[in-house]
């Protein structure tokens, strides 16, 4: 930034340099206007955005406190709440916040203490911006009055110049003590590591502060409430280890605090009225549910003799109650897990007594009993929410409708009331409660087919299509049912049907729920357009909006994210989904995949020990046992796993085609292609028996690729072919491709690569991985590396993410970092290239055994020969030499490799 005329550096007494900035000063594109204050580390200025005309904050930092300085940035950037100041921009030297009108907790309890009931709203406040940080690793450290600063909307937390993050023990490490003493834990005190339980003991001091209006000492004032006292008294414990665990914990004591919240209730004489008008509610007491609660939905009990209402009222009450971003139910998923573990079938009818099994066993709150009666041409729904743990009754609805097709409408006020009973905030339940025949269907026999396909797409994706589509043909309108569809569809390999039926969901979006809508978006985005960061940008809202459903962090944490190469992402969404569901086996896959992408393997099989601890192990739990394995070179536990998994699973397709695939890869990574090729095609044949083509498509796409890179042009070429002829689905088609272009047939190449990007325009992958792949090996084909390295710049933001998430066969993950190395060979770049060829051998965790971890040994060695490190090149042909010591001798690259090493000796 070029230096202001009213910018000017002063050198004050004891300390660094100071950039003091004066008013109608620039710094970038906000005109600074006045002082707001200033502190030991440095100055905070109201400021305007001139090309917003919006009002800001900017933080300037002394450069001594340079580190603290970035440390806020990355941590202010890592939050959103509405409880945190936001961070809007960063500059060279200066922070933009958010301008939070108003004034600090501290300069307020200048006029005295707080009310009990405005402090402890506070109180519940700063708590949930506790939450939020030390969710994401972030320990503030600072947390005084002073910090926190009362604005309309409540307060905000502001200050991370001394947080701390997972990652960053700079400061600890070197005993220093950092934050303000009278709000200081003891073990800060001490100069030891920082925790979420030091933020924790300062909370105590400016909850205590606040109420009483005077400091935390050894003598403390006794408080208004013995509630209040307790909370503080155990967060002021000398030993963090007697002190509340987490944040979570603490903003769960000062909700039951908060009895205010749960003096509602319905006047008899109202609750007589409404029954004489049809409907009537009865309120037995104000639930005690909180927003971290979870609720068990048993089956209704149907006395009507009709059918239709079976499944339906269930399947009804869910949807409407899922719009809530309050409620969280548990899934059906984790129900019938549940039910498996405690003996029960998975299918089991789940009556009231079950479902309060199931409630405890999952640590739930409640359970919502729904029932059905007719009465005379009329019918009467009755609604009943108990504590499974004492059984008392929450909160008792009832309903009457006078003919069968308005049932569903008084399902959805039942619902309604229910939420606000919760204490579901009125805003909310009108902003997210559409009734069901608008936003679903109106019909109850449609209702009724997609809550069978609910239920039977958990055990059997192909067992679920009869039901959806029968939803679908009763209400042509059914946009979430169609969404279903496609997945079923999808999870089938039945492409075309998939595509179509989510196209029509997203179509019909409209006649969903704001939740459904989120699921349908998402699907049609990953699904048909295969655009992965429209994807990712849709699970964020949706996990902001419904923080407590599971899906959209499952789903960032699995291919989103690290199709993306973003894995710390994948893993702490992956954690996030594990919190709401510990039991969920999709969640330890993930959080284990995420971590060997990172090269971080004991993190990797704590996740899995964890996983079998917990016995929620599944086939892919043993296939990430079996790359762990390999990465580690653990032969014996690579020689255990197959016979294992056939043992625990049995015959099945998945199964033997994972097991054959694996090892094929595998032989070949160690230079046995011919068996290599052998276990693939077996692979082949085991996916075509099962009627999977595109799954076989990807194991010959894998064939052709390995024959290709080692030098079989004739091999690849007709692996080629066979690919083309079992499926056209992008990834087996780019797999062709590439063994085309590798074995020199660039015509064809360039003609696949004009299909793909003709049929997808909005593809990530294939715009930004395999479109710069392709052209680039035609370009080198044709002599030119500087045409393929421009090529190759396309795929620079994504060139780590990991394609082989929910894939068999070949993926082709780090391509584009190969094809950049050999562009930079091309080139007589020896030095780029070797940098090239290193990251394929840093990143162990995501080639696995892919072919190019083994290549990239032999072309690293080209590389340093070309950079003239005669050293280096020796012992990287030596690498690969011992890797394929047995190899089959006749692979053309194998040979040429020992003529090569032969001329360095």
């Amino acid at each position: 930034m070029t230096p202001d005329p009213e910018l000017r550096r002063d050198e004050p007494p004891g300390d660094s340099t100071v950039t003091m900035v004066m008013p109608g000063a620039t710094l970038g594109p906000y005109r600074i206007e006045s002082k707001l204050g200033q502190g030991g580390m440095g100055e905070v200025f109201r400021a305007v955005d001139t090309r917003l005309g919006r009002a800001v904050a900017i933080k300037t930092m002394h450069e001594r406190f340079s580190a603290r300085f970035e440390r806020e940035a990355r941590a202010i950037a890592s939050l959103n709440h509405p409880h945190i100041c936001t961070l809007h921009d960063v500059g060279p030297n200066y922070l933009v916040m958010e301008l939070v009108e108003g004034e600090t907790i501290a300069a307020r309890l200048k006029r005295g203490p707080l009310p009990p009931k405005t402090a402890l709203l506070y109180a519940r406040q700063i708590a949930a911006a506790l939450v939020e940080a030390h969710g994401k690793g972030i320990t503030h450290r600072d947390l005084k009055p002073g910090n926190v600063m009362i604005a309309k909307s409540g307060v905000k937390v502001l200050d991370f110049g001394l947080a701390k993050s997972r990652d960053d023990e700079t400061l600890t490490a070197a005993h220093a003590v950092m934050g303000t003493p009278a709000y200081m834990a003891p073990e800060q005190r001490e100069g030891k590591p920082a925790d979420a339980r030091s933020d924790i003991y300062a909370f105590a001091c400016v909850l205590y502060e606040m109420v009483t209006g005077a400091r935390s000492g050894h003598a403390r004032k006794r408080m208004p409430s013995r509630t209040l006292e307790r909370i503080v008294n155990r967060c002021l414990e000398e030993d963090p280890g007697r002190r509340w665990q987490s944040a979570v914990e603490l903003e769960r004591e000062l909700e039951a605090a908060d009895d205010s919240r749960w003096k509602r209730a319905i006047p008899v004489a109202a609750a007589v009225v409404l029954l004489l008008a049809g409907a009537y509610v009865y309120f037995h007491r104000a639930p005690k549910l909180t927003d971290r609660d979870t609720i068990v939905l048993a089956d209704f009990k149907n006395s009507t003799g009709d059918p239709v209402f079976d499944e339906t009222l269930r399947q009804g009450l869910s949807i409407q109650l899922e719009q809530s971003p309050y409620l969280s139910l548990i899934s059906d998923e984790r129900v019938q897990r549940t039910l498996r573990l405690m003996g029960q079938p998975s299918d089991a009818r789940l009556t009231p007594e079950l479902a309060r099994d199931v409630c405890q066993r999952t640590a739930s709150a409640a359970v919502l009993e729904g029932s059905i009666v007719s009465l005379g041409s009329q019918y009467v729904l009755g609604l009943r929410a108990t504590n499974c743990r004492t059984g008392e009754v929450l909160d008792e609805e009832q309903a009457r409708t006078a003919k069968k097709e308005d049932v569903l409408d008084s399902l959805s006020q039942i619902a309604s009331r229910f939420r606000t009973r919760a204490g579901e905030s009125l805003s909310t339940i009108k902003e997210h409660a559409t009734p069901l025949e608008e936003v679903t269907t109106p019909s109850l026999e449609a209702l009724q087919a997609y809550s069978m396909g609910r239920k039977a797409v958990n055990a059997s994706a192909a067992s679920a299509v009869p039901y959806f589509q029968r939803a679908t043909g009763i209400d042509p309108q059914f946009a979430v049912a169609y969404a279903w569809l496609g997945r079923a569809y999808s999870d089938s390999e039945q492409r075309t049907s998939a595509l179509e039926a989510t196209t029509k969901a997203w179509r019909l979006r409209d006649h969903a729920s704001d939740e459904e809508r989120f699921f349908i978006d998402f699907s049609y985005q990953r699904l048909v357009l295969r655009n992965v960061e429209k994807a990712r940008q849709t699970l964020q809202l949706w996990s902001r909006t419904y923080p407590r459903v599971i899906d959209p962090h499952a789903f960032l944490g699995a291919s989103t994210s690290m199709l993306l190469g973003k894995f710390e992402e994948a893993a702490a969404e992956s954690q996030k989904a594990l919190e709401l569901d510990p039991d969920d086996a999709y969640g330890y896959v993930n959080l284990d995949l995420s971590y060997v992408c990172l090269n971080r393997l004991p993190e990797a099989e704590e996740v899995l020990k964890t996983a079998a601890d917990r016995k929620v192990e599944i086939p892919e739990v043993l296939a990430d046992r079996y790359s762990i394995a390999f990465v580690k070179g653990d032969q014996q536990e690579m020689q255990r796993l197959p016979a294992l998994a056939e043992e625990k699973y049995g015959a099945g397709e998945w199964i033997q085609s994972w097991m054959s695939d694996r090892q094929g890869d595998v032989l070949a990574y160690s230079g046995h292609l011919k068996g290599a090729t052998a276990k693939s095609l077996r692979a082949v044949e085991i996916a075509l028996q099962a009627g999977r083509r595109e799954s076989a498509s990807q194991h010959e796409a894998g064939v052709a690729v390995r024959e290709a890179l080692f030098g079989n042009a004739l091999e690849a070429q007709r692996a080629a072919r066979a690919t083309l002829q079992l499926s056209d689905n992008q990834d087996a088609e780019y797999g062709a491709a590439l063994a085309l272009a590798l074995s020199g047939e660039t015509a064809r190449t360039l003609q696949l690569a004009d299909d793909l990007d003709k049929r997808s325009p909005e593809d990530t992958i294939v715009q930004l991985s395999y479109l710069p792949v392709l052209r680039a090996a035609v370009a080198l084909n044709r002599g030119d590396p500087s045409k393929a390295l421009e090529l190759l710049q396309a795929a620079a933001p994504y060139e780590l993410g990991h394609l082989g998430v929910n894939s068999q066969g070949f993926v082709g993950s780090l391509y584009p970092i190969y094809m950049r190395g050999e562009a930079y060979l091309g080139a007589k770049r020896g030095a780029e290239a070797a940098a090239e060829f290193q990251k394929i051998l840093d990143h162990r965790g995501i080639v696995v055994a892919d072919p190019i971890g083994a290549l990239a040994h032999l072309e690293i060695g080209r590389a340093y020969h070309l950079a003239g490190d005669a050293n280096q090149a020796k012992a990287a042909y030596h690498d690969l030499l011992m890797l394929w010591k047995d190899a089959d001798p006749d692979i053309p690259i194998l040979k040429q490799a020992k003529t090569e090493y032969s001329t360095l000796q």
